[in-house]
């Protein structure tokens, strides 16, 4: 299934509600819960406008908690585009913003971790250069 996922470019949707989506209905020492039910999304779902959310419902009749993928709050595309820049490697001082930027704690799973690493790292880089250029009167 991993496999599947990664060679897919399957990513999992962030939930709200209880943890587990399946249970074997037995109390006490017997009971087993279970993470079985997950909603997987491309990449372009993933990076769209919505914003995503899975809820997981209340169990009912079954065994397993219903899951309900909820499309919210459209946010419009950024208009600007940030580009890497390939002065910055020939800059020492854009070692330390990278690796500042780099170091700082991301949740998520590893793709969603990577993906806003590289996205708060280009940012951070992209105003720093701002503001070193602004400095030397170059902007």
């Amino acid at each position: 299934m991993k496999s599947f996922i990664t060679c897919n470019d399957l990513h999992e949707v962030a939930c709200v509600g209880p943890k587990y989506t399946w249970c074997n209905n037995k109390r006490g020492a017997d009971r087993i819960m279970e993470k079985l039910d997950r909603c997987l999304v491309n990449a372009t779902a993933f990076n769209s406008s919505h914003r995503l959310m899975v809820r997981h419902l209340t169990r009912l009749a079954s065994d397993h908690y219903p899951i309900l993928l909820k499309l919210l709050n459209f946010i419009p595309p950024n208009k600007k585009v940030l580009r890497f820049e390939e002065v910055w490697t020939s800059i020492p001082a854009s070692v330390v913003v990278v690796r500042k930027s780099w170091n700082k704690n991301t949740k998520g799973d590893p793709s969603q971790a990577l993906n806003l690493k590289l996205k708060r790292t280009l940012k951070d880089l992209h105003y720093w250069s701002k503001a070193k250029f602004k400095a030397m009167n170059l902007h």
